[in-house]
């Protein structure tokens, strides 16, 4: 899904040159913040569900991800992997 911009290339003029037009046709928005991404900011994080036990994986944005942010997004269902 294109993004408009990616919020996190927007904080660094160098990154934002470096990258382009052509990473925000990959990005999407990171499910943790909501704010858009573009692909060479994402990471992916895997949880395993408590319910069934199958491991899951989703993109979310660097930030978040070094945050830890997104051990607290819905840890009634999921265990964290990483």
């Amino acid at each position: 899904m294109p993004v408009p911009y990616c919020h996190i290339c927007e904080q660094n003029e160098l990154e934002k040159r470096q990258y382009g037009e052509a990473s925000l046709a990959q990005g999407d928005y990171c499910p943790i913040c909501y704010r858009p991404t573009c692909r060479y900011h994402m990471g992916r994080v895997r949880w395993r569900w408590k319910a069934t036990g199958r491991l899951d994986s989703a993109l979310i944005c660097i930030e978040c991800k070094n945050a830890y942010r997104h051990r607290e997004w819905d840890t009634y269902n999921r265990d964290w992997i990483s």
